[in-house]
């Protein structure tokens, strides 16, 4: 069990690294499409990716496992598309480092729905993964007086906290690779019933740029989804979440490869992080940690 949850850890890891690449790759993908279109794209071909590794196994998805993705489904869909619309009116930079309140939000919501209380190991890690995002993001771009778009992505960081603890609390009873199709399945349905009603900010223009950007945001949300429902049988939620604190680090590292600023302050803030996860995944535990629950 313990190999499984090294082995879990690190594909967190990897899922964050994953998670990081699409800030820039979302915008890119903006100068074509509305956020919402690109969210059904999206989702429909992670949807049919899916579809595909599943072939006659869908029909043996169990009625809990549809109950469970319908839930996290619309969590899913409530980030996605209003960290999509965000981007329309703040920098990636901004996106991230707002996204990043899930940090807090996590702990908060479990103390509030479960009645637990953060131990004090727990309030530390938090304290200096956020601080690090603090410094890596440049909060200071920030000013909450009338920029819709950051107090749309505060919310969506808010939603990403309950989605985070709604995966772990279901993971327990469905197998990932269905959990992750019904999940997908319902925020491509949502997605495309919104598009009934939504009148797009823009015409779509149907590029190769575009096809390219929601290629490669289906293929990355389809392992992404498949990847927490897995590895979140093994990780405690808390644990989890400083693990994706990790993101705006990768995200960050992938945007000065691109060419972007990287200094001592960014580099200060992401030491912080990894510290912070360090320190959550190998402190010595005097007591048995029911999972999903706390660090």
């Amino acid at each position: 069990m313990r190999d499984r949850s090294v082995l879990a850890q690190l594909l967190l890891v990897f899922v964050t690294l994953l998670w990081g690449s699409t800030f820039l790759t979302l915008q890119i993908a903006l100068r074509w499409a509305d956020p919402v279109v690109i969210v059904a794209l999206r989702f429909v071909i992670a949807s049919f990716i899916i579809f595909c590794i599943l072939k006659g196994r869908i029909y043996q998805i169990t009625r809990y496992e549809w109950k469970a993705g319908f839930f996290v489904g619309c969590c899913i869909f409530g980030v996605y598309t209003l960290q999509t619309i965000g981007l329309e009116s703040i920098p990636s930079s901004t996106s991230a480092f707002l996204t990043g309140l899930y940090v807090g939000f996590v702990p908060l919501l479990q103390w509030i729905v479960f009645k637990n209380i953060p131990q004090p190991i727990t309030i530390v890690t938090i304290v200096l993964a956020f601080t690090g995002m603090t410094l890596f993001a440049n909060p200071f771009a920030v000013s909450f007086s009338g920029q819709a778009g950051e107090w749309i992505t505060v919310l969506s960081a808010l939603i990403c906290a309950a989605e985070i603890l709604s995966i772990s609390y279901f993971t327990k009873g469905c197998r990932p690779l269905q959990l992750s199709f019904t999940q997908l399945i319902t925020v491509a349905g949502l997605a495309l019933f919104t598009l009934l009603w939504h009148e797009p900010v823009r015409p779509t223009e149907f590029t190769a740029g575009l096809w390219l950007c929601v290629g490669a945001l289906a293929a990355i949300v389809s392992f992404v989804q498949f990847g927490i429902g897995w590895a979140l049988k093994y990780v405690p939620a808390m644990r989890a979440t400083l693990i994706y604190a990790l993101e705006p680090v990768f995200a960050g590292i992938i945007g000065w490869l691109a060419g972007e600023h990287f200094g001592l302050t960014e580099l200060s803030g992401a030491a912080l992080i990894i510290f912070a996860v360090l320190i959550s995944a190998w402190r010595p535990g005097k007591r048995k940690i029911p999972k999903g629950e706390s660090l």
